[in-house]
């Protein structure tokens, strides 16, 4: 019999006797729960062998038997909860307790933080939202594109810390000529499922790469030997390596299309494989296989709490994808600041007829000034925030103009993806803003995929984008490549031209940033703080541009005896 099912034979029979002990024949008892004397003596047999209760057993039918009941129902409910949260069930583990979150948080709470299981260490992160999908080279948030470096590895990688670009599945490569570069491979290294890796494998990667428009210029792969390969362009591009280490860049089997459920449960060669991925956990653990060093921290498992933030004391940023929390202690605790790499933006969407015209979109960038959109915001919403005046903290995009009259203007379609808690607050403020102006704003929630995809009809889009180290190649990266941006802008400013220079070296970050946010078609509004809260006794813990930190490099030091 289940577990489950006994403990409802055990609750049944405990009511029975309405938690008092008492005596009763075995006949009695099996009439209480409805079944044979034969069942009824395997039940008390497997309720006394768990410590549940004592039964001192009378020879003689028709005997009157002790029966003393030693757990309440709600202790060994909370037993069981623990045990479906060990297997991350956690909305069953919510029913148990009658969907009660100060019963559950207490368990969920000794989930998080650092613990040992089985003298592995695992490190355990709440999250608000599930991640099905990590598949690289489709649209990912800023958590999933963290995710993917820790699960699959690229040609070649960036160090973050030294802001430099370091062999990764490749050790070694070189410029051969302007449109040709050769890439020397890294011998045995292993996907997860243990096949070796192979220069078939990398084939299909850039292959799939060519349909983006960043690798568009990839036209083909030659073999040099078993271990190297010729990457050969149509254009020269001298920061092809750089290119390489983008996270859509990352090597995927080149049967992954074949393989069910790939993108939720993926197959890297990188120093975490995915062992679960479902609503309510994902957990990493370590590849023992890895060809770089073997991550020194065993597991992480990323609980999905969406409904439990203020139990587990989680501030309001927390649940919006702002802030990584481990459960410290305060008296233990260590927090990583720093403004992010990165802004909120409005993007006008030139398909638009609306958006096409200059004079409204100069006029929409006065009503829709950040101190605007922030004052209309809830203090909590705002407090990490920084009025933005361009993409990045220290850019100066955006001027003050001579105010206009406001245009007459239809509703404003401005649309936004769903399970960001903060887009509602602020698209609730630009409504606000505009209400004055007798201006209506219809609220459009998608997919993150239509929205990163652009596959929706709306006059403006609001996002947010954190960049890496490289703003040299991250920013032109996400103005020339991402299909939204593409999308919007195509229609007024000339990407491809400029894709082409960038990889001239004629057109540069600020530069092309500048001339976007000029002209209005993109309004910067804030940059938020980052934040990494840890227990004291975590090392090498440090905030990343998506505001992670790289699990492989953590460890735990011992807790004092």
């Amino acid at each position: 019999m289940s577990h489950s099912r006994l403990l409802q034979q055990y609750s049944r029979l405990r009511q029975g006797f309405s938690g008092q002990d008492g005596e009763a024949s075995l006949q009695q008892l099996a009439d209480l729960l409805c079944c044979t004397r034969r069942h009824m003596r395997s039940l008390l047999i497997q309720m006394q062998g768990l410590g549940w209760l004592e039964w001192n057993a009378r020879a003689g039918r028709g005997s009157r038997s002790g029966l003393r009941f030693l757990r309440g129902i709600a202790e060994l409910q909370r037993q069981q909860a623990e045990q479906l949260l060990e297997q991350g069930k956690v909305e069953q583990a919510v029913a148990l307790l009658d969907d009660d979150p100060r019963q559950l948080a207490p368990l969920l709470l000794s989930r998080l933080g650092h613990r040992w299981s089985q003298e592995r260490q695992v490190l355990g992160v709440p999250y608000y939202r599930p991640m099905p999908n990590l598949m690289p080279g489709t649209p990912l948030r800023r958590s999933e594109r963290h995710l993917v470096s820790q699960i699959f590895n690229g040609l070649t990688r960036l160090n973050e810390e030294k802001g430099e670009i370091e062999g990764d599945l490749a050790h070694h490569w070189e410029q051969h000529s302007e449109r040709e570069w050769h890439f020397h491979l890294r011998p045995r290294v292993r996907w997860h499922d243990g096949r070796e890796l192979s220069l078939d494998d990398i084939a299909a990667t850039l292959e799939r790469l060519r349909t983006q428009p960043l690798f568009s210029h990839l036209a083909g792969m030659r073999r040099l030997s078993p271990r190297s390969i010729a990457i050969q362009l149509s254009e020269p591009d001298p920061r092809l390596p750089r290119l390489l280490a983008d996270p859509a860049a990352l090597a995927l089997p080149a049967d992954h299309g074949d393989r069910p459920g790939f993108a939720s449960h993926p197959v890297g060669t990188g120093p975490y494989r995915v062992a679960i991925n479902d609503a309510h956990r994902l957990s990493l653990q370590a590849f023992d296989d890895y060809f770089g060093h073997r991550a020194l921290l065993d597991q992480v498992d990323i609980w999905m709490v969406p409904k439990l933030g203020d139990q587990l004391q989680l501030d309001v940023q927390g649940i919006c994808d702002l802030t990584v929390e481990i459960n410290p202690r305060p008296a233990q605790e260590q927090t990583e600041m720093s403004l992010e790499t990165g802004v909120y933006f409005l993007l006008c969407d030139g398909r638009s007829p609306l958006m096409r015209d200059d004079a409204v979109r100069r006029w929409l960038a006065q009503a829709l000034t950040p101190l605007a959109i922030m004052q209309q915001t809830p203090p909590a919403a705002r407090q990490f925030w920084v009025a933005a005046a361009g993409l990045l903290p220290r850019w100066h995009h955006s001027r003050p103009e001579t105010p206009s009259p406001a245009p007459r203007l239809p509703a404003l379609r401005l649309a936004y993806y769903e399970q960001h808690p903060e887009y509602r607050q602020i698209a609730a403020a630009i409504a606000e803003c505009l209400a004055p102006h007798g201006i209506a704003v219809q609220h459009q929630t998608c997919s993150y995929q239509d929205w990163e995809c652009g596959e929706r009809e709306a006059d403006m889009w609001l996002g947010t984008v954190n960049f890496s180290c490289d703003i040299d190649y991250a920013v032109p990266a996400w103005l020339l490549g991402t299909p939204l941006l593409r999308h919007c802008l195509e229609p007024a400013l000339p990407l491809e031209q400029w894709l082409r220079g960038w990889r001239r070296g004629e057109e540069q970050a600020h530069s092309l940033a500048a001339q976007t946010v000029r002209r209005h078609w993109m309004l910067p509004l804030f940059h938020n703080w980052l934040r990494l809260k840890g227990p004291g006794q975590i090392e090498d813990f440090r905030l990343n541009s998506m505001g992670w930190f790289d699990f492989k490099s953590v460890w735990l030091r011992p807790g004092e005896a």
